[in-house]
């Protein structure tokens, strides 16, 4: 019994760790803090995970239901986005119907027998097809006249297309998309810089033209105080850019844009 009380009695000691145990795991410890100080310090991780940080979409964003363009339509941006639009303002209509029956298409760039470079005016006509890989595009003005042939052919006079250029993307949110309109904007793909890229002559007029470099079309839906929004049809509804991005690639394509509007009566 009295065993059994000392033993009761007796103070718990723990187990001492041999030395080197504990200076590995010191060592370990200041390495981990080391590493993670280290990595917070790099830029290109900062901007990883910069990239990864998904901005939320405010609610005020238009809900305009998404067109891929990826499967079917390689080169055809404009013609979805396009049909993105019309389909908002109310007007049933497929991405085919409106390639096939009312947008403008002439010859992709390419040599002649000549052996100059030559191709279509974008300004008037898409260059190639729209369901090719080697589809180039096309320029806001064919799209406009795309648009108004199917408003005439439907016998639709409620709407009406508008030609939007040099004008600001502020301006486009403020008078169009707050009012429940997504804009048709001229940018380029991931709003990379444009750069000025193959030079080719036009057939009708002879003139030299400079392609601007990687030409993209999208539907503007809103956005919040450091991006815009897009429906894009490379990428998906209503994705993110950051606002000095777009702007750069908005002007460097001519800041072009188009609306389907309400007629006011």
């Amino acid at each position: 019994m009295e065993d059994l009380m000392r033993a009761a009695r007796r103070p718990y000691r723990r187990e001492k760790q041999p030395r080197r145990v504990i200076l590995l795991r010191l060592l370990c410890v200041f390495a981990g803090c080391s590493l993670a100080v280290l990595l917070l310090r790099s830029p290109s991780l900062g901007a990883f995970l910069e990239s990864q940080e998904e901005p939320l979409v405010p609610s005020q964003v238009l809900d305009v239901p998404f067109i891929d363009q990826r499967d079917k339509y390689p080169t055809g941006c404009e013609s979805v986005t396009a049909v993105m639009a019309l389909r908002w303002a109310g007007v049933d209509i497929s991405v085919e119907e409106f390639i096939d029956d009312y947008l403008p298409q002439g010859e992709a760039p390419h040599y002649d027998e000549m052996g100059n470079y030559v191709g279509a005016d974008p300004w008037e006509k898409f260059l190639g097809s729209p369901y090719s890989e080697q589809g180039w595009g096309c320029y806001a003005p064919v799209i406009v006249q795309a648009v108004e042939q199917v408003l005439e052919d439907r016998g639709i006079t409620r709407l009406e297309t508008r030609l939007l250029q040099d004008v600001e993307l502020s301006t486009l949110l403020e008078e169009y998309v707050e009012k429940e309109i997504p804009v048709m904007v001229w940018a380029t793909i991931d709003m990379e810089t444009p750069v000025d890229s193959t030079e080719f002559f036009l057939e009708d007029t002879g003139e030299l033209f400079t392609w601007i470099y990687p030409l993209h079309c999208l539907l503007l839906t809103g956005a919040d105080e450091e991006h815009y929004f897009f429906n894009d049809p490379l990428v998906g509804k209503n994705t993110a850019y950051g606002k000095d991005q777009v702007e750069i690639a908005y002007r460097g394509v001519g800041m072009q844009a188009v609306a389907v509007v309400p007629v006011k009566e």
